[in-house]
């Protein structure tokens, strides 16, 4: 079994500030740094910490050749990474002295991925390999129905929601994982309880975690509902800790491991993550989340 992540990959500029700058007003920054970074990125290092054989595929411009180079360089085979003409995406990225963030997107070469390309990547995985799939890249139905076609375990992670979302096939899905906004922008349901049974009324075959922040989060099939308290550590930056828990969740699942271990182990690792700085350089190492003691943080 192998797992294939289709996602992006942006040049992230953090600027560390007292609060999030609100409309028409000018602040300073404390600090700026320049990072590799996109849900896809992140969901990769946080899958390879779990997983041994993890693949990348995605689209980089000339000023995007670093981000290769550091997903190879955390054991991630980036052998399927086009060369776009276009700019790499980019992320603009606030974080204030709450551990808070605030980003705007651009997506540059990430929308450069053509169905050509996607299905010369695909040609190379087999049925129940895993395709990890976010909503920062283009041509989203087609990577779905190419790997549904494929009889693959296609897991989706819809962020950011966007009303191409609405349009995705959730039967073809196996594993859908999304926050609180963004179940409830799915289902147009406001209450949980709702939520869940729209998914098993509407998607029974469906697999869906649901991450409530502070409030933990929900495993639900058409059979269960298991519930996984938050851990209370101090926030330093939230940036990266849904794609952390994504990432250990989704390699931990896919070897068959108990679902009450998975979420236990998901939660661990990005209550670590936001205790760092940063998004994919803040992603503990797998021994590091076995040895997590909350008293200790």
């Amino acid at each position: 079994m192998k797992i294939i992540n289709f996602g992006s990959l942006n040049i992230d500029i953090f600027f560390r500030v007292n609060h999030i700058v609100k409309p028409g007003e000018t602040i300073s920054a404390q600090s700026i740094e320049k990072r590799a970074g996109g849900k896809g990125l992140n969901q990769s290092i946080a899958l390879v910490k779990n997983f041994d054989k993890v693949y990348h595929a995605g689209s980089v411009g000339s000023d995007g050749a670093f981000l290769k180079e550091y997903l190879k360089g955390e054991g991630i085979d980036t052998s399927f990474i086009k060369e776009s003409k276009n700019p790499t995406g980019n992320a603009i990225i606030q974080v204030d002295d709450k551990g808070e963030n605030s980003i705007v997107l651009y997506k540059g070469a990430n929308f450069d991925n053509d169905k050509e390309y996607i299905a010369q990547v695909l040609s190379k995985f087999d049925k129940d390999d895993i395709l990890v799939l976010q909503n920062e890249i283009n041509n989203m139905e087609y990577i779905i129905d190419m790997g549904y076609k494929k009889q693959m375990k296609l897991v989706l992670n819809p962020s950011p929601i966007t009303k191409e979302v609405k349009k995705f096939d959730l039967n073809k899905i196996d594993l859908l994982l999304v926050n609180e906004t963004e179940a409830k922008e799915i289902t147009n349901c406001q209450d949980i309880d709702q939520i869940i049974e729209y998914f098993r009324e509407n998607y029974p075959d469906l697999k869906v975690v649901i991450t409530l922040g502070c409030n933990g989060s929900i495993f639900v099939d058409k059979e269960n509902k298991i519930c996984q308290e938050a851990y209370n550590v101090e926030a330093v930056d939230s940036t990266g800790a849904g794609d952390t828990f994504t990432g250990f969740f989704v390699a931990e699942f896919y070897k068959n491991k108990d679902v009450n271990d998975c979420l236990k182990l998901a939660t661990k690792a990005s209550a670590l993550s936001v205790t760092k700085q940063g998004a994919s350089i803040s992603i503990p190492n797998i021994e590091e989340v076995k040895k997590f003691d909350e008293e200790d943080l």
